[in-house]
């Protein structure tokens, strides 16, 4: 039989069982932040590029028509690509020829994904939104890139005149880390008080008195919008060459409403 003693304890054992996973995840994140903060300690240079391109980021998007009186496009995120064509960089006084490591990464600021995501026109909000009454929905690549004259920051190793680039950014990806980090631990910080909080209303004398049961209300708030929470921030998390564009266009003057995130890039 259930009783509110075994209800009651259930959800405190569920409360703190959120609590330990929420804090787990959010401090996996945090780790992989200080790790690369720690790293471009000595490993991050900043310079000009001379390369006519030296980088480039795709996201392939499926694109599906919108249900609605104003005919409008949704974009989903398929897939994430980032390549490193190399070239010549000024960092200082030396000229650097730059490689790609295996995996390296294109990192571009928000702003440039979201106008490259963007809609030039009606021209081709028509032609994609033909591409979408196809089967299956039609496709596109949102494309941005690191071109030439342009300030750019790179992780990797330096030998000689030769830096192997594992990480290719358009912006100080320092900035990026260290807001990821801050919001990991704000993240970790608010759980810890959240359900320690809820656990001391609920175990207050006399059990199930009104500031008992206010605090089961708020371990219950507490399981339902932590988890939430939790996974937007880890969204966020992703880091640019893996953060997600999505959004939708409107046909009315061709409205544009990009999902962009510190995230991905076209």
């Amino acid at each position: 039989m259930l009783t509110r003693e075994l209800m009651g304890s259930a959800l405190l054992v569920l409360a703190w069982v959120t609590a330990f996973m929420v804090a787990l995840d959010a401090l996996i994140d945090a780790k992989a932040m200080w790790a690369r903060l720690s790293a471009w300690k000595t490993t991050l240079l900043t310079g000009e590029v001379k390369a006519g391109e030296l980088a480039v980021h795709e996201v392939e998007q499926r694109i599906k028509q919108l249900d609605g009186d104003a005919p409008a496009l949704v974009f989903f995120d398929r897939g994430h690509v980032s390549t490193v064509t190399g070239g010549a960089v000024v960092v200082g006084s030396e000229t650097l020829e730059v490689v790609t490591a295996p995996g390296a990464e294109v990192w571009i600021d928000e702003a440039t994904r979201a106008q490259a995501a963007a809609c030039p026109g009606a021209s081709q909000f028509d032609a994609l939104m033909t591409s979408a009454q196809g089967p299956g929905g039609g496709l596109r690549k949102v494309r941005t890139s690191v071109r030439a004259g342009q300030a750019v920051w790179l992780s990797g190793t330096k030998e000689g005149a030769r830096f192997t680039a594992s990480v290719v950014s358009n912006f100080d990806p320092r900035t990026f880390a260290q807001a990821r980090l801050r919001a990991s631990l704000g993240v970790v910080g608010l759980n810890c008080a959240w359900v320690t909080l809820g656990t001391v209303l609920a175990l207050w004398p006399p059990t199930f008195g009104v500031v008992s049961i206010g605090g089961a209300v708020v371990l219950l708030a507490h399981f339902l919008g932590m988890t939430p929470l939790a996974m937007a921030a880890r969204e966020k998390s992703r880091t640019p060459a893996m953060a997600f564009v999505r959004g939708t266009w409107q046909r009315d003057g061709v409205k544009n409403e990009p999902a962009v995130q510190a995230s991905a890039a076209s």
